[in-house]
């Protein structure tokens, strides 16, 4: 298309754009103007804060229903509170040591800020509350909600506090489902076998009993997830499910409610009620539903009045109206239940939604702006229709250029004039190699690659064309391949010019002639040859003919070794199996081709791998791949695919299913596969395999994320214990990004000063002075707050950010001791954690000696905290390592002794100098068991001359004990707590006065 069309085109677009503009000023004043009436108000200066105590996780359904109700309600008042949000998590934590870390973050997080109403949502944030408000809280008043009668019941002072007490009855839910169907019989009711799933449980099989309805009332906590799915799809039509909470099944394994609920609902024959809200838009029918959201805009009210100067004493507990009459209309319709079926006042979700019901103001207005702007739209028809012809045509003649270009196998060029950058087609860079800039072609880097000897017949060419002596550019010459081998081009182009005759653009193509230009050379020497051996030609006939033969056969042999080639290409070559290029083509073959139908990817790994490498040899590791990928064939059904995706990851491939349940009972058959040992020569190797599992196409309609759900599932399975199986959920998706959120802040934690260290004190028991101390890490976060180190010190070490952060924890510490040194505290020693992931690093002791050099620490002051399970990673590598450092006068401690895998002679060849007892040994020293455990381990340490330290000490019990036993060191709360680095001397001087 030449440059006056394409400036047509754009004069028309802006015309139509200012046209547009226009009619959209209008369209916005006629509809969206509404008189604004300006008012007064006086600003109260007081300030009102609100603390919300969440005892699960953000993300958790439940939770969430519950916080962004109380939330709503607040920011709804006239008078908006400040709101903090703070969140236990302890539903996946629940731990001494969790609420401990959750006890600091809220001393030090909320020390200046005074709270004048405390909100919590269920059992756990409520016993915190009120076991630390008048310490850390300003005492002030509480309102719970999520709790039932039996935790209200457990409060043994329940003063300035009120809140909304959870009563768990299905009898309205029954009273409906009676209504909408009388002939119902039987009632089946879904809980697990969790404490509080057999509580919840017994509450409503009780009442269902206690209503004497005639109805016949079946339990199903004893069923699997397999179990409960087929019972529910043969279940007439006098029956119901009556949905609890749900998170495992009978055989103990991890569900998650969302999926298994949906999946529930799919497979369910009749209606699923549920007795929670939080199972709407995941397969409930509906029913009389307890509400979390309710709860928090009926605890928020009640928050509001105590704001507003109420005491909690004049506001009674609530115990209804809790809970929501509602089904879903999608539901309805698969069970053929009319709207008018449904009982008096019930609320309906997910109803097709009537634009002219809802917006029936905004549609009559803007019919009205529409009939003003019909004139203007019969205008601007006649311009569309012009921009459109103008468009089809561009588009054709577009599509015959992409053809033309396509067919003739040829590279497209093209040259700004006005500022001389070049543009290149990307079969220029796949025929030479390069990357795009990689030589600075756009700025004639280009020319630096031309052939020497054809530089000047190109420029001259080029010079011609634009000087106007040729009618179009022609020329042949070399390019420098990223190989560094020539390729011969046959380029043409054709310069444009403006009115004037001045210069706008040069475009043309380039087509690779190699080839043809080698035939030519070929020719060109065979017929000089030919001309000076034509009379020996009818002599040499049969060397020719043998010459050709050879050639045959030499074009046979390469044929057979571009067969071998693709089998290498193809294929794994230690186990055979395919290989991970042949896996991402059977993929896409499989979901362009499946598009209707169900599979299921299935990501392995095999559990300690590179510990039986490492120990066994390579060689012996390789044989007990080929052995796996038999195995794996051994267990297919005909249905699978099998592939080596690299080291220790294999990958089936799963296809033509007819349900989720087959992809359940292939995963148990590899799981149980895998429990046979593996016979290698004389050895026998027992293994076991983490399995992550993504469904096609629920959990993805592309190989891409297939592949990586699985592989996000399969680590799952690693974090839930080896040898098992888990399928990917769209939750952990979720977790995935948390992380992904959490190594993003790491990354700048340093630079950032987040980063600090706390001491907690080593004390010498048979002299009890103060020994030294041990650093512990903390992370104050300005984007996620205070961060556990158990939250990131896992995902740290996963991206080897533990590396500089490792390292800096190491010279931070050196340089306290050394600074406490200066300032007369002489002869304290340090203590610090090294991860395994510094371990391994070629240059660690490099780096340890260096940090002593740079600080002035002596070695003798320094003690590094190793785990037994380091060793594991590789015990000669490490172990030279740190009996290097030994030699040097570094301490070497093994930290949490007892809780791995380390015997007694494995022990005696461990570099170190003192043995850490674990704290769960001095809990339970009242025991007679542990107690002589923990008198045991002293006892080796002391005779393997090891120094021996007790971690945990809480009691004078504890202390007393460990007197006896002549244990060396102590460390605990019953000392202190840590410390943080700025009232270590004050502590110390307090030490030394007491």
């Amino acid at each position: 298309m030449n440059g006056s069309v394409l400036m047509g085109i754009e004069r028309t677009h802006q015309g139509i754009t200012r046209v547009w503009l226009i009619l959209l000023l209008i369209l916005l004043t006629v509809t969206l103007y509404q008189p604004m009436l300006a008012s007064a108000e006086e600003t109260d200066s007081s300030t009102q804060n609100v603390l919300i105590l969440n005892s699960y996780h953000n993300g958790f359904a439940w939770t969430d229903d519950q916080s962004n109700g109380i939330e709503e309600q607040l920011k709804s008042a006239e008078k908006i509170p400040i709101i903090y949000t703070e969140y236990m998590d302890w539903k996946r934590y629940p731990s001494d040591a969790s609420w401990e870390q959750f006890y600091e973050m809220i001393q030090f997080k909320y020390a200046a800020i005074h709270i004048d109403v405390i909100m919590t949502t269920d059992d756990s944030a409520l016993n915190f509350a009120i076991k630390y408000r008048e310490d850390i809280l300003d005492n002030a008043p509480i309102i719970f909600s999520g709790v039932n009668q039996l935790g209200y019941d457990g409060i043994k002072d329940p003063s300035n506090i009120t809140g909304i007490i959870e009563e768990i009855d299905p009898t309205e839910t029954i009273r409906m489902a009676l209504e909408i169907n009388p002939s119902i019989q039987n009632v089946y009711v879904v809980f697990d076998n969790s404490e509080s799933g057999l509580t919840t449980g017994k509450i409503v099989t009780d009442k269902l009993l206690s209503l004497n309805l005639g109805l016949q009332i079946f339990p199903m906590n004893h069923f699997s997830n397999e179990q409960i799915m087929q019972k529910a799809s043969t279940l007439s039509s006098d029956s119901i499910i009556l949905m609890t909470t749900y998170f495992s099944d009978s055989t103990g394994r991890i569900t998650e409610f969302d999926r298994f609920s949906s999946e529930l609902g799919q497979n369910s024959s009749v209606p699923v009620y549920h007795m929670y809200d939080f199972g709407l838009n995941h397969g409930a029918f509906g029913g009389s539903m307890i509400s979390g959201k309710i709860q928090g805009h009926t605890a928020s009210n009640m928050a509001l009045r105590v704001l507003q100067g109420e005491s909690t004493y004049q506001i009674p507990i609530v115990t209804d109206n809790i809970a929501r009459k509602v089904f879903d209309y999608r539901e309805l319709q698969r069970f053929d239940i009319s709207l008018q079926q449904l009982p008096k006042g019930s609320e309906v979700v997910n109803k097709p939604f009537s634009f002219y019901d809802t917006y029936k103001g905004l549609v009559l207005s803007i019919i009205g702006a529409f009939t003003i702007l019909l004139a203007f739209i019969l205008i601007l028809l006649f311009y569309v229709q012009l921009v459109k012809r103008m468009r089809k045509n561009l588009e054709r003649s577009n599509e015959r250029f992409s053809l033309a270009a396509f067919g003739a196998d040829a590279v497209i060029w093209d040259v700004d004039m006005s500022t001389m950058i070049y543009y290149f087609s990307d079969s220029w860079y796949e025929l030479l190699g390069y990357e795009r800039d990689e030589i600075d072609e756009s700025h004639k880097g280009w020319k630096d690659i031309i052939h020497p000897e054809d530089a000047d017949q190109e420029a001259r060419r080029r010079s011609e064309h634009l000087e106007g002596l040729s009618t179009y550019y022609y020329s042949e010459y070399r390019l420098r391949s990223k190989l560094g081998e020539y390729k011969w081009f046959q380029a043409r182009g054709k310069i444009l010019r403006n009115a004037t005759g001045g210069y706008i653009r040069f475009a043309g193509s380039m087509t690779d002639v190699t080839d043809r230009k080698g035939v030519e050379n070929k020719l060109q020497m065979s017929y000089q040859e030919l001309e000076s051996t034509y009379e020996e030609l009818t002599a040499l006939q049969d060397e020719l003919v043998e010459q050709y033969n050879k050639v045959v056969e030499n074009q046979e042999l390469l044929q057979n070794s571009e067969e071998k080639y693709r089998v290498l290409a193809y294929n794994d070559v230690v186990s055979g199996l395919p290989n991970r290029l042949s896996l991402s083509e059977e993929l896409e073959n499989f979901v362009q081709e499946h598009s209707g139908g169900r599979g299921a990817l299935f990501f392995l790994d095999i559990d300690d791998f590179k510990y039986i490498n490492d120990t066994m040899g390579h060689s012996f590791g390789d044989e007990l791949l080929v052995k796996v990928g038999e195995r794996l064939l051994e267990l297919s059904d005909g249905r699978s695919s099998h592939f080596r995706f690299g080291g220790d990851e294999f990958v089936i491939l799963l296809k033509d299913l007819n349900n989720s349940a087959e992809v359940l009972t292939y995963a148990e058959s590899l799981v149980q596969g895998f429990k046979e040992p593996f016979k290698l020569h004389e050895s026998i190797v027992h293994i076991s395999t983490s399995i992550g599992i993504s469904q096609y196409p629920e959990d993805g309609d592309n190989a891409e994320e297939l592949l990586k759900n699985a592989d996000i599932a399969m680590y799952k399975a690693k974090e839930a214990g080896k040898g098992s199986y888990v399928l990917y959920g769209k939750a952990m998706q979720q977790h995935f990004d948390d992380r992904m959120i959490i190594e993003k802040n790491l990354r700048n934690v340093i630079s950032n000063n987040e980063l600090s260290l706390h001491y907690q004190p080593l004390v010498d028991v048979g002299s009890d002075q103060l020994w030294g101390f041990e650093a512990l890490l903390r992370w104050h976060s300005p984007v996620l707050g205070f961060m556990s180190p158990l939250s990131f010190i896992k995902i740290a070490e996963d991206s080897r950010l533990i590396v500089p952060i490792g390292e800096w924890v190491l010279r931070t510490a050196c340089q306290f001791i050394k600074d406490l040194h200066g300032k007369g505290y002489e002869g304290y020693h340090i203590s610090v954690n090294i991860s395994v992931i510094q371990l391994m690093l070629d240059n660690f002791t490099e780096m340890v000696l260096a940090v002593l050099q740079e600080t002035g620490l002596a070695p003798e002051y320094l003690e590094l905290e190793i785990t037994e399970s380091i060793f594991m990673e590789s015990f000669e590598i490490i172990s030279t390592k740190l009996n290097f450092l030994k030699k040097k006068g570094i301490g070497i401690a093994l930290d949490d002794f007892g809780t791995g895998y380390s015997s007694l002679s494995y022990l005696k060849q461990l570099p170190i100098t003192t043995l850490k007892i674990d704290k769960s040994f001095i809990d339970s020293i009242d025991s007679p068991n542990s107690m002589s455990l923990a008198r045991s381990i002293v006892t080796i340490g002391h005779d393997m001359g090891l120094k021996v330290t007790a971690e945990g000490v809480e009691t004078p019990e504890q202390l007393a004990f460990l007197e006896r036993t002549s244990c060396d060191k102590i460390q605990g709360y019953f000392i202190s707590r840590p410390i943080p680095q700025n009232d270590v001397m004050e502590w110390v001087d307090g030490r030394k006065v007491s």
